[in-house]
């Protein structure tokens, strides 16, 4: 960022966000500086972690699509308001290779605020649509699954092993007791 030629100290901070919205923590990098007076310029940086082309929405790994990028001045003094800066961004991508490595290609990019619709309905790009996007079998496959016979089998597992827990701990035979004075 170019700073105007006067100012007095300022903190500044760049924020990544995915297409989600979910603010997306650096790896490493000076997210966060302050410039003193006089500098002419600052420079912010912030390198996210490896994203991969499998990672799901529930989870908190950067998704593929959209990204967003935030300059936030923190510090910054009454005189200085509404002086003009000048930011410039920089966007570079390595090719991590290994397991990080798929096809290259994504099913669906992550963009928010526009929805799949089908080929025969899109009479109009310019809208957003939220229907459509229900799976071919619904939402539930049907009412037979594979998820049953797992949960099935675990269960009946878990009920063998809590028999054989307490027959366990419980010992070999214990003789009755008999009561005193009876």
């Amino acid at each position: 960022m170019k700073l105007p030629e006067s100012h007095a100290a300022e903190t500044w901070q760049v924020d990544v966000y995915d297409g989600l919205r979910r603010r997306q923590a650096c790896q490493y990098g000076a997210q966060t500086r302050t410039a003193g007076p006089g500098t002419t310029s600052v420079e912010l940086a912030c390198v996210l972690r490896t994203v991969r082309a499998w990672s799901e929405p529930w989870a908190n790994d950067p998704l593929p699509g959209t990204y967003y990028v935030r300059l936030t001045a923190l510090k910054l003094s009454a005189d200085d308001l509404g002086q003009p800066v000048d930011a410039e961004l920089r966007v570079e991508s390595k090719d991590m290779g290994g397991a990080a490595a798929v096809d290259g290609s994504l099913s669906e990019p992550l963009v928010p605020g526009i929805a799949s619709r089908p080929e025969e309905e899109s009479d109009d790009s310019s809208s957003a649509v939220l229907a459509g996007l229900e799976p071919e079998d619904g939402w539930t496959s049907g009412w037979w699954s594979d998820r049953w016979i797992w949960t099935a089998a675990g269960g009946a597992l878990a009920a063998l092993a809590g028999v054989f827990g307490y027959r366990l701990t419980r010992g070999p035979g214990r003789p009755r007791q008999v009561p005193p004075g009876a």
